[in-house]
C-alpha cells in the first residue's frame, strides 16, 4: 500500500491531530488507499489521528491538499488545511503568503511562526431554524455548511464527560440524512470567547478540535447575536482558534479561521505500522 520507511509529518492543528504525506511525486494512491488511511489513523496500534492530508503538486495554486477521514473517505478539514500550508512553508513548497488548493477551492494562507490563517469556504445552506429531536428533547439550532455540514447547538455542557451518545444521535438524525453531520455543542467561555466541543462523522467521535465547527459556531454565534467578529473559541483542547468574516453571518465573506499548527514530530512509516489489526470501516 505504502512504500515501507515513508516519511511522515504528524502535526496538530489546535488539538485536531493529522498525519500528512508529501505526495508530490504521486506514490500515495489507488484502490487500498483507504485501506492505508484507516491503518495509519488507529491510535494504540499505529500512528493515530483525526484524518491524513497529503501534500501534492498543483495547476493553480502553490500546492494541493487532499483530507481523508479515518474512515478513509476524502472529506474537506479547515485545521488539517492549516497545518498542509505550514507545512507546505516549512518544507519550502510554498512562501509564507501562499495559496492551497483543496476540493472546496483556492484558498489563501499565511504563515507566521507557528500560527496560520487560512481562508475558508463562504458559508452555504445557512439554516437557523432547524429543530430536531432526540431522547425526548428537542433540540433547536444552526445547520450550516462550512466545507462540510455542521449543526450548532447553543447549550451548556460539562466540561468533562463524553458527549458522544447524545451527539451520534443529532448525527445521525434523518434530518440530516442521507450524510449525516457534525454535531457542535457551544457555550459562553471566558473572556468573551466561546466553549466548543464537536462530534465529527467520519471520525465518529468526539475531537479535540474542529476547524470547519469552528467557523460554523463563529457564524451561528454572530447571527444570534452571542458574538461579534473576530469570534475567539476554546476548543477541548484548550487551544484557541479566531474566526473572522465581513457582512452578515448568512451571506459571509472573507472568512478566515487562524490559530497554531504545529509540527510535533516527522518519522518514518514501518510495514508493522499497517498489520495485524484490522480497523473499523
Amino acid at each position: 500500500m505504502t512504500p515501507p520507511e515513508m516519511e511522515f509529518f504528524k502535526m496538530s492543528g489546535a488539538g485536531n491531530d493529522f498525519v500528512l504525506f508529501d505526495n508530490r511525486a504521486g506514490v500515495l494512491k489507488g484502490e487500498r488507499f483507504g485501506d492505508l488511511v484507516r491503518h495509519i489513523c488507529t491510535r494504540a496500534l499505529s500512528v493515530g489521528a483525526d484524518g491524513v492530508v497529503l501534500l501534492e503538486p498543483s495547476t493553480v495554486a502553490n500546492v494541493r491538499a487532499a483530507f481523508f477521514n479515518p474512515d478513509g473517505e476524502p472529506t474537506f478539514c479547515g485545521n488539517g488545511a492549516r497545518c498542509a500550508a505550514r507545512l507546505a512553508y516549512l518544507k519550502g513548497i510554498a512562501p509564507a503568503r501562499m495559496t492551497v488548493e483543496t476540493s472546496v477551492m483556492v484558498h489563501r494562507a499565511e504563515v507566521k511562526g507557528a500560527q496560520v490563517s487560512f481562508e475558508m469556504r463562504d458559508p452555504q445552506g445557512f439554516d437557523d431554524s432547524v429543530e430536531v429531536e432526540v431522547a425526548s428533547e428537542k433540540f433547536r439550532g444552526v445547520w450550516v455548511d462550512t466545507g462540510v455540514p455542521h449543526f450548532v447547538v447553543f447549550r451548556p455542557f460539562a466540561e468533562s464527560g463524553s458527549i458522544d451518545t447524545l451527539a451520534r444521535a443529532l448525527r445521525s438524525h434523518p434530518r440530516f440524512a442521507p450524510a449525516g453531520t457534525n454535531v457542535d455543542f457551544v457555550q459562553p467561555g471566558a473572556g468573551g470567547s466561546l466553549s466548543i466541543r464537536t462530534y465529527e462523522r467520519g471520525v465518529e467521535g468526539e475531537t479535540l478540535a474542529c476547524g470547519t465547527g469552528s467557523v460554523a459556531a463563529a457564524l451561528a454565534a454572530v447571527a444570534s447575536g452571542k458574538a461579534s467578529s473576530p469570534v475567539v473559541l476554546r476548543a477541548r483542547s484548550g487551544a484557541v482558534l479566531t474566526v473572522r468574516f465581513e457582512g452578515p453571518p448568512r451571506r459571509a465573506s472573507g472568512v478566515r479561521l487562524e490559530g497554531e499548527a504545529r509540527l510535533i514530530y516527522v518519522g518514518q512509516l514501518g510495514e508493522e505500522a499497517l498489520q495485524g489489526f484490522s480497523p473499523r470501516s
